[in-house]
């Protein structure tokens, strides 16, 4: 054999012994991949079954770690100091929630309740910010307002928030006969009915007046309140939320009005706040339900203790 076909011999062999190398460190890499991908994918199965510790729960922790922590940057006298560390521990540690939408049954919770709309701008304003906040509220609509804006009570509905009763005219059910009583009542379910296919599931009457002609007359809870921001006096935002962020407890049926800008104004800072502060907001109906209550007929409540 010559030189030129030793030569030949030897580059053969070195590139057949360079594609067996290549072709091996290929599948190596293929499997190391397949590895670590594999383990990672188990490492988060895993995860997922404890509640308490899981991925998502962790994930969400991470990326809300300002939220979270917020509520113990409250001063000692400020009731956040009472709920918001507690909610911190509990809700995103032991709970796990990891899912804004989920409540906490044992956690502390308010209603937010709007009296005397829909209106087109201020109640769509209301319903954005519960939105963003993952919130919920009952609105008490006069049927007046709802007659001319059923798009809003269908957006109340669709966004997973209660419609009540508060009468056709916002009479006072007190100077007026069973009757009248029955169509202030009727007329309203009526409305509603036709634009969202369900009827109010609570009442609230105007003025909270009521006794127990009117009591025995109605078929559907009374619902009153037990914060009343008077909003409709003060028309300040900040004079608003003052007053429920120093008087809120766990329980508390809050008593405001859709048909105000300050009102509007206020809830888009107070939902946040309360949030922060370590308070649910949903409504009357989901608070009496997590609170294992059941609103009968033929009493008024004013809050869900």
């Amino acid at each position: 054999m010559d030189i030129q076909n030793l030569l030949d011999e030897g580059k053969r062999i070195v590139k057949s012994y360079g594609c067996f190398f290549a072709d091996t460190f290929v599948e190596q890499r293929k499997l190391y991949t397949s590895f670590v991908i594999g383990t990672s994918l188990l490492c988060i199965l895993l995860a997922e079954i404890s509640q308490a510790n899981s991925f998502r729960g962790w994930y969400y922790n991470l990326i809300n770690k300002d939220i979270i922590n917020k509520s113990v940057e409250y001063a000692d006298g400020d009731k956040s100091g009472q709920y918001g560390s507690f909610l911190t521990y509990y809700r995103y540690n032991a709970f796990g929630a990891s899912n804004p939408e989920e409540v906490d049954v044992n956690a502390p919770m308010v209603a937010l309740t709007f009296d005397d709309g829909p209106n087109p701008e201020y109640t769509n304003r209301i319903l954005t910010v519960l939105t963003e906040n993952y919130s919920h509220a009952t609105f008490f609509v006069v049927g007046t307002n709802a007659e001319k804006y059923p798009d809003i009570l269908q957006k109340i509905v669709l966004s997973g928030n209660e419609i009540g009763n508060h009468t056709y005219s916002h009479a006072n059910l007190t100077d007026i006969d069973s009757a009248e009583v029955e169509e202030e009542i009727d007329k309203v379910n009526r409305i509603v009915k036709k634009s969202t296919g369900e009827i109010t599931t609570v009442i609230r009457p105007p003025y909270g007046a009521y006794n127990d002609e009117v009591l025995n007359q109605l078929q559907q809870p009374v619902v009153l309140w037990d914060l009343d921001t008077e909003d409709w006096d003060s028309r300040n935002a900040q004079t608003i939320v003052e007053n429920i962020i120093t008087n809120i407890d766990d329980g508390d049926i809050i008593l405001m009005h859709d048909i105000y800008e300050s009102t509007a104004e206020a809830v888009e800072l107070l939902v946040p706040r309360l949030k922060e502060m370590g308070f649910q907001v949903v409504s009357v109906g989901k608070m009496t339900e997590y609170k294992g209550k059941e609103l009968e007929l033929h009493k008024a409540y004013g809050g869900v203790k």
